[in-house]
């Protein structure tokens, strides 16, 4: 029987996940083609050389992703013109709109949420952590239908509903490969990458409610902010997470918003 919910769904929306869905199969195909040449060295302390024919099957897959991305924009924005229209996931109005998405239970009518923490999860690991790097955008819009299934009395404090959907989003595990942590990605060390940077993404949703970052920061600063303030919580927040306590959740997210 098909939940009220999945009836309440347009058909667009429907059409557009499975489409990231296929684009998802296809990363996932060119992410272990170029894993197994070698070629990039991800993971690896020590650079490794690849073959010629190691190296060319890397960058036809390098080649190809970039192709498959730039095809699945073109083909989503036809199908549903704002699922992808969004300038970048940290500007303070998107975090805002998305933020009031979850405040107000409209994930079903919303496709921001899924655009917002696939392409957040895409930003924070190309600054953490060497490619090749794997998110499955699928993964982040199975847990907007959980959560849409599952939704929470409307006046719940902010924080406990972020807390719900930072859960839900590391229950998915958009996050399934990355490579080698840099000098910014520490924190990929600590924990589970799927919790590090969800929590990043959504501490930055909390944040927009209180107008920061400011204009004056840029990205990148704030993306090594929040990972600085969150570093510290980490260990508690990961064993939050294993032990799906909410409230304990919402407290280290508050007390971390606290210190900005």
């Amino acid at each position: 029987m098909i939940s009220e919910a999945a009836q309440r769904t347009p058909l667009t929306t429907h059409l557009a996940c499975m489409a990231a869905g296929v684009r998802d199969g296809l990363r996932t195909a060119q992410y272990y083609a170029r894993d197994l040449s070698n070629a990039d060295g991800a993971g690896s302390p020590v650079p490794r050389q690849g073959t010629f024919l190691s190296r060319a099957v890397a960058n036809v897959a390098k080649g190809m992703d970039k192709g498959l991305s730039k095809a699945g924009d073109i083909s989503v924005t036809l199908i549903r013109p704002q699922w992808r229209n969004l300038p970048s996931p940290f500007e303070q109005h998107v975090r805002l709109e998305v933020m009031q998405s979850i405040q107000q239970n409209r994930l079903a009518f919303t496709s921001q949420f899924t655009a917002y923490f696939f392409r957040a999860s895409r930003t924070i690991l190309r600054r953490w952590a060497q490619g090749p790097n794997l998110v499955l955008e699928h993964r982040v819009e199975a847990a907007r239908r959980a959560l849409q299934g599952q939704p929470v009395a409307v006046d719940t404090p902010n924080v406990v509903k972020t807390a719900h959907v930072l859960l839900q989003l590391v229950m998915a595990a958009p996050i399934a490969r990355h490579g080698a942590p840099t000098t910014h990605g520490a924190i990929l060390q600590v924990t589970d990458p799927n919790i590090s940077i969800m929590a990043t993404a959504c501490l930055a949703l909390l944040l927009a409610e209180e107008g920061r970052p400011n204009a004056g920061l840029n990205e990148v600063e704030f993306l090594e902010i929040s990972g600085a303030l969150l570093g510290p919580q980490l260990r508690n927040l990961t064993g939050a997470v294993e032990a799906q306590d909410v409230a304990a959740i919402a407290e280290i997210l508050s007390a971390v918003r606290g210190l900005y």
